[in-house]
């Protein structure tokens, strides 16, 4: 038991250490721009991780030797609802459709909110930081198998219209338009449902895209 605390514990503590790293590297890049990830963020990510009813159903379900699928689906639920850096956080009654949608991808007629643009860039450094503490190495944007993760995840998200627009320009901005599935069209921005001032925001990402790519 102690093992087990100590291992999930310090789990916690380097991906939360990836976090800020992912973070510092993101404002720095976005620094001329209208986006900043925020620090209280940063700092806050993931408490719930500390929480009773996250703790040790994850930490059972990733080191111990028996997985409680029931158990570690109940934290996840509880994680994603207190914490809005997750995509599944903006899906309409999630809680009753979570397991049909980890199987369907493609599941329809979800409602789906827009998240805010906080919310998005904490997703993204959480999407970095995942990666570098998980699998063991930083994403590197210069090349097309640099990140596999997104690769093979980016079409699975589900996500606002709105929001896929803001996630893969903020991508795109940071350098990671190589990793994606498909190439980002900037014209879709102008065609967007958002005031002018928003596009005007969020074109500035495409100098960015590129020098960094």
């Amino acid at each position: 038991m102690i093992v087990l605390f100590i291992r999930y514990f310090w789990a916690i503590i380097f991906h939360k250490f990836c976090i800020l790293l992912a973070g510092f590297r993101i404002n720095k890049i976005l620094r001329l721009t209208s986006y900043q990830v925020s620090y209280k963020r940063l700092l806050l990510h993931d408490l719930s991780k500390f929480s009773r009813s996250e703790f040790w159903p994850y930490a059972e379900y990733f080191f111990g030797e028996k997985k409680n699928e029931e158990e570690f689906h109940r934290a996840w639920l509880h994680h994603v609802y207190y914490n809005d850096h997750h995509w599944e956080h903006f899906i309409e009654n999630y809680p009753s459709i979570s397991k049909i949608l980890s199987n369907n991808h493609r599941l329809n007629n979800l409602t789906i909110h827009e998240m805010p643009d906080d919310a998005i860039l904490e997703m993204v450094a959480d999407n970095l930081a995942a990666t570098r503490s998980y699998e063991g190495y930083w994403p590197d944007g210069k090349k097309k198998d640099g990140w596999k993760w997104m690769t093979n995840s980016f079409d699975k998200y589900r996500l606002h219209p709105i929001t896929r627009i803001k996630f893969t320009a903020f991508l795109c901005a940071l350098g990671y338009a190589r990793v994606l599935p498909q190439q980002f069209d900037w014209n879709t921005i102008q065609n967007a449902n958002i005031s002018n001032e928003e596009k005007i925001k969020l074109l500035q990402l495409q100098k960015l895209d590129q020098l960094n790519n």
